[in-house]
């Protein structure tokens, strides 16, 4: 009866253990797809893809910019130099999205309200 009541005990410790693991595959197979998505999309320079990866309105010296403001400072934010430490990055996992250091910038990462990985800032790298 006790050997019963133990294994009992220990797979429903395995089951929960395995249940709860789930979700955060699930995330990081979310987030792989999308990091993989934003990558090639800033190899190919692609503004209008990158927009799309985007949360709108983007904050960008001081002010919100819409898609087509966005696509206007892509340029600026984007230099050859940051689009290729990003093709280059390993994103490091921070509580619910990911940061991206490119020299003097920290790239964030996460869920819009539609439960979408996007692009949510940047920042300065202190």
């Amino acid at each position: 009866m006790r050997l019963a009541l133990k294994t009992t005990s220990i797979l429903i410790v395995v089951l929960a253990l395995a249940v709860n693991t789930r979700p955060q595959t699930s995330t990081n197979e979310s987030f792989t797809t999308f990091w993989t998505t934003f990558k090639a999309a800033i190899a190919r320079n692609d503004k209008e893809a990158v927009a799309d990866l985007t949360k709108l309105p983007f904050l960008y010296d001081s002010r919100e910019r819409d898609r087509a403001g966005f696509i206007k400072i892509y340029p600026q934010l984007f230099t050859p130099k940051v689009r290729r430490c990003i093709t280059r990055a390993k994103p490091l996992k921070e509580q619910e999205g990911y940061d991206v250091f490119c020299g003097e910038l920290i790239f964030y990462f996460g869920k819009d309200a539609s439960g979408k990985y996007k692009l949510l800032e940047f920042g300065a790298n202190d």
